[in-house]
C-alpha cells in the first residue's frame, strides 16, 4: 500500500481539530472511538499470543546476514506467495496485488504473467498436500536469494513487509497461515519483532477506522454531525499513516 507523505507538523494541528470535533459530537449516539480502540488493542493482544505452529520468534531464528534491499521483482513474487498461502487467491487480494505491482514496477503489466508462472512453478513442486507451506517458504527464500544478485529497482525490507500486510488485510481474512508466512519473512529480513508488531497493530487499526467510516456514512444522522465524525476518523487515519511512514523510513 502506498502511503502519502503527510506533513510533519500535521500531528499537532490534528489534536486541536479532534478536540473541537469531540466537543461538538458529544450528544451523538455514534460508535465510541475510544472503546473501539480498546477492543482493537485486545484483539491485537489475542492475535499476538496465538500459537500457530510456527517456530518460536527468537534470536536463534534470525539470520546472520542482513538483507538491506529486495528487488521489485522478488518483492512481487513474495507478495504472490503470501496471497497463495491459504490455498485460494481472493478478488480483494488480486486487486491489491495489481495495484502494488504497478507501483513497484512500471513494466508490471508486461511481466506479471511471467512472475506468476514462476511462482506457480515453485508451488507445483509439492509432492503431498502437507508440503504446500514448505513449498511457499522455499519459493520465498529463493526469491530473496535471487534478489541479492539482481540489479535494478528495489525496496526496503520494511516497505515489503508493509505491502505484505496490506495484501493480507485486503480481504479481511488475515489468517494463521498468512501470519506464519509473514513472520518467516520478517525473520529472514532480520526485522526487529517490535517493529513488525507495531506495523501489524497499525494496519489493524487502519482497517477498523475504514469499517467505522463505512458505517457512519450509512447512518441517518444530520449531515454536519456525520461530517464532523468522518473528519475526526480521517484525521486519525492520517496520523497513523504518517507514523507508519516514519517507521518504514527508519
Amino acid at each position: 500500500m502506498a502511503i502519502k507523505d503527510f506533513g510533519k507538523d500535521l500531528k499537532s494541528s490534528l489534536h486541536d481539530a479532534v478536540d473541537t470535533v469531540k466537543a461538538k459530537a458529544k450528544e451523538v449516539e455514534l460508535p465510541d472511538i475510544k472503546e473501539a480502540g480498546e477492543k482493537t488493542s485486545e484483539r491485537i493482544k489475542s492475535l499476538f499470543n496465538k500459537t500457530d505452529g510456527d517456530k518460536p520468534y527468537n534470536e536463534a531464528a534470525v539470520p546472520t546476514q542482513t538483507i538491506t534491499s529486495i528487488s521489485t521483482r522478488s518483492a512481487i513474487k513474495i507478495i504472490y506467495f503470501l496471497m497463495a498461502a491459504d490455498g485460494e487467491i481472493y478478488h480483494g487480494e488480486e486487486e491489491k496485488f495489481d495495484l502494488i505491482g504497478k507501483e513497484l514496477d512500471p513494466d508490471f503489466s508486461d511481466s506479471k504473467e511471467q512472475i506468476i508462472g514462476e511462482c506457480q512453478g515453485a508451488l507445483d513442486k509439492v509432492i503431498d498436500p502437507e508440503d504446500y507451506y514448505d513449498a511457499l517458504q522455499d519459493g520465498a527464500e529463493e526469491a530473496l536469494l535471487s534478489s541479492q544478485k539482481t540489479e535494478g529497482t528495489s525496496i526496503s525490507p520494511k516497505h515489503l513487509v508493509w505491502n505484505l500486510l496490506s495484501v493480507a488485510y485486503s480481504d479481511e481474512k488475515y489468517n494463521d497461515t498468512e501470519r506464519r508466512f509473514l513472520k518467516y519473512i520478517v525473520r529472514k529480513l532480520n526485522i526487529d519483532k517490535a517493529v513488525f508488531l507495531e506495523m501489524e497493530s497499525s494496519m489493524l487499526t487502519l482497517m477498523d477506522i475504514e469499517r467505522e467510516l463505512a458505517w457512519i456514512k450509512t447512518t441517518n444522522r444530520p449531515y454536519l454531525t456525520v461530517e464532523a465524525m468522518v473528519n475526526q476518523l480521517a484525521d486519525r487515519k492520517n496520523v497513523i499513516s504518517e507514523s507508519v511512514l516514519d517507521l518504514i523510513s527508519l
